[in-house]
């Protein structure tokens, strides 16, 4: 009997030991940067954050999924060379700040908060994770300053060329309602069959004429959802390239099909289509043209000065 209890022990320990051993191999570090660590698992979460604004990402073949992989760790270790920057240079960016650059977009975009919502909706992100997003970008705009000891300035010269170049005879905006239905975040194959159900049920049910008014307020967990999931007038340039796509062409009271996305189900109704002639160019337009060069501009010098910090930083890759 005892030597019955002392078999079981054992393959009880060792059932222990080769679970830990494969969770160690799930996880690793595949990259050390100036002693912080890279975890392969946060690699991983970064290509899904990824995977949510783009679903034509091709991770099934395993060379694109390397090479997918080297890009997104090398992107992390440029973004861990700057954290380290800031807080070497005790660079500090305060909530009232996010607040005054979240509300300037907002603003200068003529976003209701139900658009807002949308808008970083198809971006994959809520909205803390926006804030979070602009807080980093304020950062790395202070650091380029102190780092290069010269503010990045934007020409009249250079606004007026882009607004040339990019500019076009007519603007368009859509006014749409969306109904949005999400995968619950780390729902199984059962919650996922039953939200794929749902929304070929709606689906149908608009098809066979229901208001989708109604079944936006019952359904969606969208923007706007207590509205009908109105969202007004959109400018073609703010919508996602797969929903601009989807809604181009249709018209008044035209529904797009199901848009399937990796976090859930998108169905558009068209509500109306306006279309403006751009006899002149505003005050607006030059600084929403302004503030779009100075991102290039500071992009470009962030890409410059972490290459160079690369080079003078000790890292090591095991990817």
């Amino acid at each position: 009997m005892r030597s019955i209890i002392r078999l079981c022990f054992i393959l009880v320990c060792l059932a222990v030991w080769f679970g830990a051993v494969r969770a160690e191999t799930l996880d690793r570090i595949v990259a050390v940067v100036n002693g912080d660590i890279i975890l392969y698992s946060e690699v991983q979460e970064q290509i899904r954050q990824l995977a949510k604004t783009s679903p034509d990402l091709k991770m099934e073949d395993p060379s694109r999924r390397a090479q997918v992989e080297r890009e997104m760790l090398q992107q992390m270790i440029r973004d861990r060379l700057a954290e380290q920057e800031i807080r070497r240079l005790k660079i500090v960016v305060a909530p009232r700040e996010v607040d005054e650059a979240v509300d300037a977009i907002k603003q200068e975009n003529h976003f209701t908060d139900a658009q807002f919502d949308y808008v970083i909706q198809q971006q994959g992100q809520t909205r803390d994770q926006f804030r979070q997003a602009i807080k980093k970008e304020l950062e790395r705009s202070r650091l380029i300053d102190r780092v290069l000891k010269s503010k990045t300035i934007i020409t009249t010269e250079q606004v007026d060329a882009y607004l040339k170049s990019e500019g076009s005879a007519f603007g368009e905006s859509r006014h749409l309602t969306i109904l949005f239905l999400p995968y619950p975040e780390g729902s199984g194959g059962q919650k996922t069959e039953e939200v794929d159900k749902l929304a070929r049920d709606i689906m149908n049910r608009l098809k066979g004429g229901e208001d989708f008014s109604k079944l936006a307020k019952e359904y969606s967990k969208g923007p706007a959802a207590q509205e009908g999931g109105d969202l007004g007038y959109i400018p073609t340039d703010e919508l996602a390239p797969s929903i601009e796509a989807a809604t181009r062409g249709l018209k008044p009271n035209e529904m797009t099909d199901l848009i399937k996305t990796p976090t859930g189900y998108f169905i558009l109704k068209v509500v109306d289509v306006r279309k403006e002639k751009q006899t002149a160019v505003d005050d607006n337009a030059r600084e929403k043209a302004r503030k779009q060069l100075l991102q290039v501009e500071m992009n470009r010098k962030f890409l410059d000065w972490v290459r160079d910090l690369e080079s003078r930083s000790f890292i090591q890759i095991s990817l």
